[in-house]
């Protein structure tokens, strides 16, 4: 058995949070939960399944609604990726980085 070390290919560093989340297909809504977020994308636990490639608005608690695409498939979920405009990107950053220091603080009062 060979332990080859593999890169990381993402371009942005993921945040474990747990935000409610409504996913909506178009047609459809679904309740998930967010289970980590980068301002590339997000994993979502969700009870359904959607097939890659499918084009989705996720309505997140606290970050509002971001279009994103079903990139893989995960246990619970889903993984997408997020189509931003590069100003929206920069604002969703601008958000993930508050989450990611409002979060640093948490651990660090905790463990004081």
């Amino acid at each position: 058995m060979s332990l080859e070390k593999t890169d990381n290919r993402r371009e942005h560093r993921r945040v474990l949070i747990s935000n409610a989340a409504t996913v909506e297909t178009g047609e459809n809504q679904f309740p998930g939960r967010i289970l980590n977020i980068s301002a590339g994308g997000a994993g979502i636990r969700m009870d359904v399944s959607l097939m890659d490639n499918t084009r989705i608005t996720v309505n997140i608690e606290n970050l509002g609604i971001v279009p994103a695409k079903v990139v893989r498939q995960m246990k619970d979920g889903v993984g997408v990726k997020f189509e931003l405009s590069e100003e929206k990107e920069k604002r969703f950053i601008e958000q993930i980085t508050q989450i990611v220091a409002k979060k640093r603080q948490e651990n660090e009062s905790e463990t004081a």
